[in-house]
């Protein structure tokens, strides 16, 4: 709260902050089967190959892999009255009033052909789009025949057949992050009745394919679902999306992340709809390829104090739905755009860092990683179904797409099977929240123009002559990134979409300059601050144990109370959140201390090493005794609430203490904690 006070952001209260982490934690240590893969450290291995400076030199070849281009119905489709025109009506969508024709989309209902001429002249095989469901099943008692407004499945078969009568495969995504508003009022993917609805929707289209053919023999996969936790966190945690509550209470959103709320519900709830698609196409005897796409990005922690939180965000999300549905699943499919720095419940923005139009940190290096830790978790073939950039410059893109294969061939010389690379997206298009602010296009869109008119960026030429070549040429890379640095040296600067906050976007760009970090595949180097991190606490590691421990017994009593609380804390809310805003204050000039000792010691250097260990072990020790006071001052504040969560899963709640205390020790002591006490169970 503090850092993003600085920063100049809405800082979230400290009670709502502490108590999401808590919960989140609590959730997350119940739930997890196994230790997770470390994505985020593992070393790289880049080829010696990468370094050579010969022009003609082959850095990547792609021999046997599918290159694509990806869209999707909520993006692109005109004449579409969805849940996002609904949204953007209200004005909970930014840089889409102020867009000139901006129901129009880029017309991909009424003129496909033209998004579908300029992917298959890039010499593409895949072409990824969806169909929408509110198109299709207008409301709820059409959706209980199990059938399909006819015309608008027609119209999308006649789009299906250009896409192959065009050369390409498709693949198609059933659910894109567009709930009909008729689910949406029952409470979508949290209601169970959606499992049902999605059935009947699935089975419907199975059965419409089916009566073609040469379409089935045209499908590349299906996806029944598009990352499908960004959807739940969204909608039903941060009520950003349609169908969520923007208007929540902290009780309410906090309450989204615990194994009852929201969340874990939809989660569940989508992988049985996943589930029923799988079988639905099985029953069908249609062979093919089921999947999904996932969003995974690069999770990295600002400083030590945010690793807990960091290692919260990445178990609830890079794992949590593909560990549901594996076994009914073919193709492991990966939406990497770029890596988050987590700054305690918020996202971090560093002024060093190279971030595109939309606000996302360029990182080619944790695409490596992901691709490695899948990998390892399953033993299932992977595909890139997006990996694109928001650059109106076009400076960065082209850039960023040849790292971004780069680090895609490395990982496949390890063994990783990845099979293709589907690059968002073709024409500038809305963006969902951020409107038409953000422009990822390899070719942008005239929105002054009444023919939209599409006028080709030079990264689509980079983009096609790999597609066609199967290449990438040291000379190739050389060229792209000598714009980039070029573009740095001269202080140029691009739009900037995202506000201050990190999460919501402007409703016009301000100007961003360049970075001049070399972030490059395997170029960029180690973050010093982790490194000198690593030795300090070492030196401390076990005075934070010996504490975590003897705090351990104590929140332990604490939660034996909490356990007895829950229903009526929302009746005396106010109360609690000032009490625990007062404790959670205890401790807010202790953290602050020692990240400013821990940041000054890093940046005098190696030398002060020293100075910064006895620093924060003096620190420490002043912690130590103000913790105890807030042992004290927590029993009491948990006394005054405590007859609350009689009802709650009591079982859930006597585990608290010991989760949230072995996450307090988590980034220095593993998953074990500072017990090794048996793992909490649901």
């Amino acid at each position: 709260a503090q850092y993003r006070r600085r920063q100049g952001m809405q800082a979230m209260p400290n009670m709502k902050a502490f108590m999401a982490l808590m919960l989140a934690s609590t959730m997350v240590l119940a739930a997890e089967d196994q230790k997770p893969v470390n994505v985020f450290e593992e070393p790289l291995i880049v080829p010696k190959r990468y370094e050579t400076t010969d022009p003609k030199s082959v850095l990547a070849s792609f021999v046997d892999f599918e290159f694509g281009l990806a869209t999707a119905p909520a993006h692109v489709e005109d004449q579409l009255e969805d849940a996002w025109v609904d949204f953007a009506r209200k004005g909970k969508v930014a840089a889409w009033k102020n867009a000139p024709m901006p129901e129009e989309r880029t017309r991909f209902w009424s003129e496909p052909e033209v998004d579908i001429k300029l992917a298959a002249d890039t010499g593409v095989t895949v072409f990824r789009m969806g169909i929408d469901w509110a198109r299709l099943v207008p409301d709820a008692e059409f959706a209980m025949t199990g059938t399909l407004v006819p015309t608008a499945w027609a119209r999308y078969v006649e789009i299906l057949k250009m896409v192959k009568d065009a050369g390409m495969k498709i693949m198609l995504t059933i659910f894109h992050h567009s709930l009909p508003i008729w689910l949406q009022k029952t409470g979508g993917w949290t209601n169970s009745t959606s499992v049902d609805y999605f059935g009947l929707f699935v089975e419907a289209v199975v059965r419409g394919l089916a009566e073609e053919p040469e379409l089935v023999d045209a499908l590349h996969s299906i996806l029944p679902f598009n990352e499908p936790h960004v959807f739940a966190l969204l909608t039903y945690c941060g009520g950003m999306w349609p169908g969520g509550n923007p208007n929540a209470s902290s009780i309410e959103q906090l309450n989204c992340f615990s194994p009852w709320g929201g969340y874990g519900i939809s989660m569940a709830n989508m992988a049985k709809a996943h589930s029923r698609a799988y079988h639905a196409l099985r029953n069908a005897h249609m062979c093919t390829p089921v999947g999904v796409a996932h969003h995974v990005p690069s999770y990295s922690a600002l400083s030590v104090f945010d690793k807990p939180a960091q290692r919260v965000t990445e178990s609830m999300t890079t794992f949590w739905f593909h560990d549901l549905i594996q076994h009914e699943c073919d193709l492991i499919g990966i939406n990497y755009y770029g890596r988050e720095i987590i700054a305690g419940v918020g996202v971090a923005m560093i002024e060093s860092e190279e971030y595109s139009d939309a606000g996302r940190s360029i990182y080619p290096d944790g695409l490596y990683r992901i691709l490695r830790a899948f990998h390892a978790r399953y033993a299932q073939p992977l595909i890139i179904t997006e990996n694109g950039l928001a650059d109106a410059t076009d400076i960065l893109r082209p850039s960023y797409l040849i790292e971004h294969l780069l680090a895609i061939k490395a990982a496949m010389e390890t063994g990783v099977p990845v099979k293709g690379y589907v690059f968002w997206t073709i024409s500038d298009n809305w963006e969902w929240a951020d409107g038409y602010c953000p422009q990822f296009g390899l070719a942008h869109v005239d929105r002054n123009d009444p023919k939209l008119k599409r006028t080709k960026r030079p990264s689509y030429d980079i983009f096609s002559h790999i597609v066609k070549t199967k290449a990438i040429t040291a000379g190739v890379r050389a060229d792209a990134w000598e714009k980039v640095a070029s573009a740095a040296s001269r202080e140029a600067t691009h739009p900037f979409c995202r506000a201050d906050d990190g999460q919501s976007s402007r409703e016009t760009p301000i100007d961003r300059t360049f970075s001049k970090r070399d972030w490059r595949f395997g170029k960029r180097p180690p973050l010093e601050h982790d490194k000198a991190a690593r030795r300090a606490f070492k030196s401390v590691q076990d005075k934070w144990t010996d504490m975590s421990q003897t705090l351990e017994t104590a929140w332990a009593d604490a939660s034996r109370e909490v356990s007895q609380a829950w229903d009526a804390w929302a009746n005396q809310g106010d109360k609690e959140e000032a009490d625990g805003s007062s404790a959670a204050q205890m401790l807010s000039g202790f953290f602050d201390d020692v990240r400013n000792a821990f940041n000054a010691a890093t940046d005098a250097g190696s030398d002060k090493t020293a100075e910064m260990r006895a620093e924060l072990e003096k620190q420490f020790g002043e912690a130590e005794s103000a913790m105890r006071n807030w042992q004290q001052s927590f029993e009491k504040s948990s006394n005054d609430f405590g007859s609350a969560v009689n009802r709650g899963p009591r079982r859930w709640a006597s585990n608290l203490a010991s989760a949230v205390w072995r996450v307090v020790s988590w980034p220095f002591t593993g998953w074990g904690g500072a017990s090794e006490s048996p793992k909490p169970e649901l």
